[in-house]
């Protein structure tokens, strides 16, 4: 069992699964992410993964997108918000973000590259 499965969302549109690796964390998306206000579960839940990942001094992070097959522009403020968070922390404690998307979906590509730019020594966006 992971040691993060307390971490994550789930309902019956979407889920956020976080797992552990040797250093290196992955939290998978999946399902639709369409709410008028997904903040209201997408907020805490990131901020409480990001409290992990430096409680546990890791310095990188997998975020894979490859089965959510959509993220709304409300969504896309929460992820803004999450790398605004890491962005803030000292040298010390930063950690690099993968996002990982499908060079199949459009929005994948476009949208999680775009983010890359809020923070381009940190965060970049690979195709798998």
């Amino acid at each position: 069992m992971s040691k993060y499965a307390t971490l994550g969302f789930k309902s019956d549109k979407v889920q956020i699964a976080v797992e552990d690796g040797e250093q290196i964390m992955t939290i998978k998306f999946k399902g639709k992410i369409d709410d008028a206000d997904p903040g209201v579960f997408m907020d805490p839940t990131l901020e409480e993964i990001h409290q992990q990942i430096v409680a546990n001094s890791l310095k990188e992070v997998n975020a894979d997108f490859t089965d959510l097959s959509f993220l709304n522009s409300s969504g896309i403020k929460s992820l803004i918000k999450w790398i605004m968070r890491q962005t803030e922390l000292g040298d010390d404690q930063k950690y690099k973000i993968n996002f990982l998307y499908s060079s199949r979906v459009t929005w994948q590509q476009t949208s999680l590259k775009a983010l890359t730019y809020l923070a381009p020594k940190t965060v970049v966006a690979l195709p798998v």
